[in-house]
Formats: structure tokens, sequence, C-alpha cells
């Protein structure tokens, strides 16, 4: 049965991308993928809200970080990943060593009390800065849009890359491991 990729792409087309190595191809698929599914969403939308768009930006860090890794699911302390994912960050160094406290009361506590725990808040007041550490306060849309230019920082240094270089053997892997998944 064949599973949508993303709403132009499908799970049956990835061999053949695949065996043609059409990097710039595979990049749209990734760019239509992600946008679609965790960035558009959120943008002229009246609806939107910080707690939703903080539970897709966790998601969008997980996947981002087995997309770079090609896991097929990630097995590390999440605490170690989300460190790990602010330490090498382009665009949200201000979370630097705030990655163990991220995982635990933004991920850990949307994801499993529906909520943010440990006395961290969610706003989207426009005077907000990015991450308050302080007062424990974090802007959702300006973390989101980061997260977004993060994402095309990482398509933009795959697409100087070589087919066979390292970094698209574990873009492959892991894109092999969603369309089994889907299977």
């Amino acid at each position: 049965m064949s599973v949508e990729l993303s709403s132009s792409f499908s799970s049956e087309d990835w061999q053949e991308l695949k065996d043609s190595q059409d990097k710039a191809q595979i990049i749209t698929v990734l760019r239509h993928r992600y946008s679609e599914r965790y960035f558009e969403p959120f943008k002229k939308n009246e609806s939107k809200h910080g707690f939703s768009m903080m539970a897709v930006s966790c998601l969008v860090i997980e996947s981002l970080i087995s997309l770079k890794r090609g896991w097929k699911k990630t097995t590390k302390s999440g605490k170690v990943i989300f460190e790990e994912f602010f330490s090498t960050s382009h665009h949200l160094t201000d979370f630097t060593g705030l990655g163990a406290d991220f995982y635990e009361h933004i991920r850990c506590g949307i994801l499993h009390q529906a909520e943010t725990t440990g006395g961290w808040r969610i706003r989207r007041d426009l005077s907000l800065p990015l991450v308050c550490a302080d007062t424990k306060v974090i802007h959702a849309t300006k973390f989101l849009n980061l997260l977004e230019k993060e994402f095309e920082k990482f398509l933009a240094e795959l697409e100087e890359q070589e087919f066979a270089s390292p970094q698209w053997s574990k873009v492959v892997r892991k894109i092999d491991h969603i369309v089994t998944n889907c299977g």
C-alpha cells in the first residue's frame, strides 16, 4: 500500500527517486514534507497556539536529528539528543546548555502531561525574547521560525554534498526507514 511522504510524493515513488540519485528532487520532497506538516500550518493561521507550535517543534527536532543521523528511531537519551541539537544549531544557539531542561520540561511535559513542567512557559508576545532562562519563557513563534531556518540550512548543506557522501547515505537510510514503516 502506498503512503504519502508528502502530498505530492508517495512511498511507491521512493525507490525510483533513490535509484536516480536526484538530489534536487529528494531535497524538494523533504522541503515539501516538512513545510506542509510542520511549518505552514502555523503561518497566517489565526487559530495557532504557542503550545501546539512547541509540540510540533519537538517533532521537528527529533525528526531532523533522525534524518541527519539516519536513525530508524531515536535510541539515545533524549536529554543528550536535544543538548546536541542545540549545541550544534546555527539558529537556536540561545538554547545551548538548555537541552536537558528543554527535553524534560517542554518536550516530555507536552508529550506526557499535556503541559510544560518545571515552571517553563510558552508565549507569543512579540516583545519577549526567544528564550529567557531566568523566567523560563520560550517564544513559540520565534522558536518555530528559527527551527525552519535550521531545517533550510541543513538542506542547503545537503545540496552541496555528493550523493555518495556519508550525510546523503544517512538521509537515504532514514527515508528508507520511513518507507518501510509505511508498509
